[in-house]
């Protein structure tokens, strides 16, 4: 029997923590890697408007809500220290991810002493797990969950009198995870489970001890939950998900971090997943004695594995009158998935211990097989991470809408958001208080007087902030009619699929109706530019990466001794690589107030090729540089847009004066569940709007049943990145609620989201116009098979 010197120790031990700092480096790399590259979302921006509140407010509200407060208080003392931006809010997350790998691999080492590998091998499938990635990159609490679970567990592992700190560690971590989210009771549960299969050591502490721990743990907890327990509010979110979609959705979640559209990957997710498993659990196949060693160790690990799922289904599918009841989402595994990396390692790790023990492999060949094994899951996970960053897009969203309104808001000035269901969104970028009008409800007469009299009363001007949603809400824009019959003066400005709009009740309001306010924050442009005795003073603009056909929205702020002068100006995108201009927007400004802003809205083309770009405003003769922005290549296409037959059934139709684009034809297949339309369009002039496209279902009287409305390739192909002559397939599944019986019709159209205005007027193949600017495809006899 040999024995290591201790020089080779050493270096062994130098080597491991190479790797593992490597590893770690790695992981924090990913999980930076465009970390600010994606709009905040709903939860991102309830987390936001939560960390704003004092720290006592936060307790408030989270008392009476789902979480508990220690994520926010951190978020709120985080921001405070270096803001709120993006980058900002997600570090945390960030920063807790990648001390879960390195938890993680303390956790394999406390588990698999001998075997030091194991702990290497699920830090690294750690650090490239796209659903750690993922969540490492969402200002959430979800991530911070995981750190505080595999703390908990490394912390459990090998309680001796000679390591206190060990029983120290797993109070504090533990009791901070109930402190974070409600669902990590099971770990102590599931610690103690571990403790029954675990073999005592010599000077291993007593259970007396080990059970005291667990009542500190609650101890720690008790305040907040007898502060909880009263104000918890109960609700619940109705959910069609099945036990079986739920199982399989947990499997590619662990192997492949994906959450949508996972039919695909099944058989790859639980190939690995059942492998992983087997591997890591098949005992003696060789007669090994050390293949049955570390029994408890596999037991935690499969406790962690199969714990959680079955925790999570029981909160959402058990009815019961206490507490919120959600639908199944993603998030609520992930702080139990980080364990499921060292069950890919180990199973590595056996397979090394298999072939080794067999001679006809030899000293190579008993490398080879866990390293195909190893490889195996690195390139499942890299070809799973390959299109993730590529879905991280910061938009405009809210950005440059919110600019305009802190530039022009007044003092006396009341904001409403139209409708509230997007409000942590806005709030995000309009920390100022606003009034929301409901979105649970259709808009009435009534109901818009009710909300806006008062306000408008007491206030000198009304800011309406119209958003998708109020299309849905509120067709008949009553209040945007409410306040149009009133105001002195009003002004209109337009973001995308959203508008911005003032409406001046006073003469006093009107006549500074588009003066700067306090708010107003412009970067002060790089170069000297004046003209006239008008300068620039100020520049702003939303993005710094776009993508072709996308418009982007810039302001300027004139200032100079001259008011009342009006002088042509143009804002221009040159190209650096070649000089060229590839787009301009200009207008007349003229000077009523000193300073003044001015905004800009530029169409990238749709053929504009990736690369670096220059904004360049020129006043008069005058001209600058004053910014720059990057090109990105245009997002693939989804699979079901890629290019297929020619369409089933030819239409020749066309929408817009002059025609804009013409619908080639359809194709349609009938399932039980919903109608899947191909559509293929041409496209004949460029389009300068972002349309949707809406597929209705409805009524021969034309009620509509049902419908499905989205963006040309889910958002991934805007129809103002068509370029001429391209013909783009386009598929839309529209559900069929159950019930439907009888003769229905079948029709589309494309119209603006932000006035819902459809692109008319609709010709068919002879060229008569089609009524309500919509073109009926096919008469259709349900249920199916009638």
């Amino acid at each position: 029997m040999s024995v290591a010197s201790p020089t080779n120790q050493s270096r062994t031990r130098k080597a491991h923590l190479v790797v593992v700092l490597f590893v770690l480096g790695a992981a924090f790399a990913l999980r930076l890697h465009r970390l600010e590259d994606a709009n905040i979302w709903w939860d991102e921006g309830l987390a936001v408007w939560a960390a704003r509140q004092p720290l006592a407010q936060i307790a408030r509200w989270t008392a009476s809500d789902v979480h508990p407060p220690l994520y926010f208080w951190l978020l709120h003392g985080w921001r405070l220290l270096v803001g709120d931006h993006e980058f900002a809010v997600r570090f945390l997350s960030a920063a807790s991810g990648t001390l879960t790998v390195a938890t993680l691999w303390v956790l394999g080492r406390r588990l698999f002493p001998s075997r030091p590998s194991v702990a290497m091998l699920g830090a690294l499938f750690l650090a490239f797990s796209r659903f750690a990635v993922w969540w490492s990159q969402e200002a959430r609490m979800y991530m911070l969950g995981g750190l505080l679970v595999t703390l908990s567990l490394a912390c459990a592992v090998g309680w001796r009198a000679d390591r206190p700190w060990r029983v120290v560690g797993y109070v504090l971590a533990a009791a901070a995870g109930l402190w974070t989210l409600y669902l990590l009771v099971l770990v102590p549960a599931i610690v103690t489970l571990y403790w029954l299969g675990e073999k005592r050591e010599r000077g291993g502490l007593s259970w007396r001890v080990r059970l005291g721990a667990q009542g500190a743990v609650l101890l720690l907890f008790l305040p907040w939950a007898l502060y909880t327990f009263p104000r918890l509010r109960s609700w619940s979110v109705e959910s069609d998900f099945s036990t079986g979609a739920f199982v399989n959705l947990y499997a590619v979640l662990l192997t492949l971090g994906r959450s949508t559209q996972i039919e695909p990957y099944l058989p790859l997710a639980w190939g690995l997943l059942l492998g992983a498993v087997g591997l890591a659990v098949a005992a003696d196949w060789a007669g090994r004695k050390e293949w049955r060693e570390g029994s408890a160790a596999r037991l935690l690990l499969l406790l962690m594995l199969v714990g959680p799922p079955l925790a999570v289904w029981a909160v959402t599918a058990v009815p019961r009158s206490l507490g919120y009841v959600p639908k199944p989402e993603a998030r609520y595994l992930l702080p139990f998935a980080p364990p499921f990396a060292l069950l890919l390692a180990l199973a590595g790790h056996r397979l090394w211990e298999w072939s080794r023990g067999h001679r006809w492999f030899g000293t190579r060949g008993a490398l080879l097989v866990p390293a195909i094994w190893v490889g195996l899951v690195l390139i499942v996970q890299l070809w799973s991470l390959r299109d993730y960053y590529a879905g991280r897009y910061l938009a405009d969203d809210y950005r440059s809408l919110a600019a305009t309104l802190r530039a022009h808001w007044q003092p006396g000035d009341v904001v409403v958001l139209h409708t509230d269901q997007p409000w942590p969104v806005f709030a995000y970028y309009w920390p100022a208080p606003f009034v929301g009008t409901p979105h649970l409800e259709e808009a009435t007469a009534g109901g818009v007087d009710y909300l806006l009299r008062p306000l408008w009363e007491e206030n000198q001007a009304v800011w309406l902030v119209v958003n998708e949603d109020a299309l849905r809400a509120d067709p008949q824009r009553l209040y945007e009619t409410w306040l149009t019959q009133r105001a002195v003066a009003q002004h209109e400005w337009r973001y995308g699929t959203k508008r911005l709009l003032l409406f001046a009740r006073t003469p006093e309001r009107a006549a500074d109706l588009l003066a700067t306010g306090p708010g107003l924050r412009a970067s002060s442009p790089p170069h000297l530019l004046e003209a006239g005795g008008v300068r620039l003073i100020g520049w702003e603009q939303g993005l710094f990466r776009a993508r072709a056909g996308e418009v982007l929205h810039v302001a300027l702020t004139l200032g100079g001794a001259r008011p009342a002068r009006s002088l042509p100006v143009a804002v221009s995108l040159v190209a650096l690589s070649s000089q060229q201009v590839i787009a301009t927007a200009r207008q007349t400004a003229t000077l009523e107030y000193m300073p003044q802003r001015f905004t800009f809205s530029v169409l990238l083309p749709a053929d504009a090729p990736p690369g670096e770009y220059a904004w360049v405003v020129r006043l008069k003769e005058q001209e600058a540089p004053v910014g720059r922005v990057r090109v990105l290549r245009p997002l693939a296409p989804p699979p079901a847009a890629a290019p297929t037959e020619p369409p089933e059934h030819s239409v020749n139709a066309t929408f817009g004066e002059p025609p804009s684009v013409r619908l080639l034809g359809y194709s349609l297949q009938k399932r039980p569940d919903a109608l899947h339309v191909q559509l293929h369009w041409q496209v004949l002039r460029p389009l300068p709007l972002s349309y949707k496209v809406f597929v209705h279902l409805t009524t021969l009287e034309g009620r509509v049943v049902t419908q499905r409305d989205d963006y040309p390739q889910q958002g991934r192909h805007p129809t103002t990145s068509w370029q001429v002559g391209e013909v783009v397939p386009d598929t839309y599944a529209v559900p069929l609620p159950d019930g439907l019986a009888g003769r229905y019709v079948l029709k589309v159209g494309l119209y603006d989201p932000a006035t819902g205005q459809r692109l008319g007027p609709v010709r068919d193949a002879t060229g008569t116009v089609q009524p309500n600017d919509q073109l009926v495809l096919q008469e259709l006899t349900l249920p199916l098979g009638q």
